[in-house]
């Protein structure tokens, strides 16, 4: 892209989010292989694509090593970069080992849509947080309390959320072929927390062995890496045409 195409696009800075680090592993894959790696090296190489590319862009990353980064802290690194977009990158893990496909959230509310089991182990990183009462106040994600300030803010930066997460859904499936597992809404405090349109995207289940073997090999985080950037590429050039819509 040439420089006056780039400055007219509506990503100029774009954070992104490896989950979770260090303390805060979360998903492990059925040969110890820990969603906090899988998610930092396809994070980098989505970084190092974007700068090849958008020579302009400016692509923060929330951490480049394995470190661990409080959700707040997730947040505000995007506010003080003034992102104009925050992309979340994980790995799914269920009990159920025969799950498998990639899926992508968006802020907001729709009860039966979401997995409760992915939603709580997104929100949960606030627990390995020293002061985490403190910090946020008391606030409890699954609180009708808390529930109610997800359904307020639900639409919020929707649109722009829902047009990339359904890019980012129909490359998974069409030019990776993917098990497509959908674009879904949900409770997800590091989405709210970054104050900018937002996706968070589980790129495959490392509980699923197959899935496993797959996503840590290089040419696997290749793949999905180039999958997102298409994904965004697309969206940029979005702009100049009708716009993208997900179904709901």
């Amino acid at each position: 892209a040439s420089n006056a195409q780039q400055a007219q696009l509506p990503i100029q800075t774009l954070v992104i989010d490896p989950g979770h680090g260090v303390k805060d592993p979360w998903a492990v894959g059925t040969k110890k292989n820990y969603e906090k790696d899988i998610a930092l090296k396809v994070s980098i190489l989505l970084k190092d694509t974007l700068e090849a590319y958008y020579q302009q862009m400016n692509v923060v990353l929330t951490r480049s090593t394995d470190k661990f980064i409080p959700l707040h802290e997730r947040g505000q690194i995007a506010q003080d970069a003034k992102g104009d977009f925050f992309i979340s990158i994980h790995c799914n893990a269920m009990r159920q080992k025969d799950r498998h496909g990639a899926e992508t959230y968006v802020l907001g509310i729709n009860k039966g849509q979401e997995s409760y089991e992915t939603v709580i182990k997104e929100n949960e990183a606030m627990t390995f947080e020293e002061d985490h009462e403190e910090l946020y106040g008391g606030f409890a994600p699954n609180s009708p309390e808390g529930m109610i300030f997800f359904q307020v803010l639900k639409d919020v930066f929707r649109n722009e959320s829902l047009q990339l997460a359904t890019l980012l859904q129909q490359n998974y499936k069409e030019k990776l072929g993917r098990v497509d597992r959908g674009v879904k809404q949900a409770h997800i405090v590091v989405l709210y927390l970054s104050g900018m349109p937002a996706v968070l995207t589980e790129i495959g289940f490392i509980s699923n062995s197959k899935e496993e073997a797959y996503l840590i090999t290089e040419e696997g985080q290749k793949e999905i890496a180039v999958s997102i950037f298409d994904a965004i590429k697309t969206y940029q050039e979005s702009f100049q045409q009708p716009q993208i819509r997900g179904k709901w």
